[in-house]
């Protein structure tokens, strides 16, 4: 009995590393310029095949690529293809936190950055003297005040990082803004942890009363647009909060961002 000849195997295009590299350089420039919008599908995989001339597998490097970047969205099926979607800065701001714990970064090095973003973005507010942003920020400070009486640290802390999320979100300056963005979730997670573990001691309340005074009164010297004043009476509020955070709490510990789940 002899043995069926077997069927020739089906010859496929090899991938082209350096290929993939271009069209993703390619559709990366659409996106980020706009000629591709958030939403937006890509054409099928076989005409963007046939249009930059190269095989499925080049094609599907250059797709991974721009997915890894979280340009593009694949998804199966019938419906399925390549999608663009608009960058998620949260993706960014937990590398940026993992990085800064890995390296070491204490909580005292990140309120200390925060201190130079803050008053720079107080002085644009009280200079623009938006109605809404300030109609936000006093809506915090009663949220803050609505946590305290509750004796809610959890929602105090929150309004806390929330105002100064409103103040750099609403300056009117990208870069500031995104630079602050970056930090919001570390600040958040270690100024909870600090609420709630040290909410019962002496002298805290009045501690966080005292802060939810200093956020009316900014808002006071923004609503007159005495920009000057408003980064200066900040900036030194904002220092002053960190000494007491390194007075009554591990300041000079490194950060943790690793939220429950994530060393399952």
């Amino acid at each position: 009995m002899t043995q069926a000849a077997s069927k020739p195997a089906r010859k496929t295009r090899p991938r082209n590393p350096k290929a993939a590299s271009r069209i993703a350089s390619l559709l990366r420039r659409q996106i980020i310029t706009g000629e591709l919008h958030p939403g937006e599908k890509l054409l099928p995989e076989r005409v963007l095949q046939e249009q930059f001339e190269v095989s499925r597998p080049t094609l599907r490097e250059a797709m991974r690529l721009l997915e890894a970047e979280s340009l593009i969205k694949i998804s199966r099926g019938q419906h399925g293809g390549a999608r663009v979607q608009k960058l998620d800065i949260s993706v960014t701001a937990r590398q940026v936190g993992m990085y800064l714990q890995m390296e070491g970064t204490t909580l005292a090095d990140v309120l200390q950055a925060r201190a130079f973003l803050e008053p720079p973005a107080a002085r644009l507010i009280a200079e623009n003297r938006s109605m809404a942003v300030l109609d936000a920020l006093k809506g915090n400070v009663v949220a803050a005040k609505q946590a305290y009486e509750d004796s809610n640290p959890v929602a105090l802390a929150e309004a806390q990082t929330d105002f100064s999320e409103i103040l750099t979100s609403q300056a009117r300056n990208n870069t500031l803004s995104l630079f602050a963005k970056l930090l919001h979730d570390i600040v958040h997670m270690q100024m909870v942890d600090l609420t709630v573990k040290t909410h019962s001691r002496e002298g805290v309340q009045k501690m966080q009363w005292l802060s939810i005074r200093g956020r009316e009164k900014l808002i006071e010297l923004l609503e007159a647009g005495e920009a000057d004043e408003a980064e200066r009476f900040w900036r030194n509020h904002l220092e002053a909060s960190t000494k007491v955070v390194l007075s009554s709490y591990r300041a000079q510990m490194p950060i943790d961002v690793l939220r429950e789940g994530d060393e399952a």
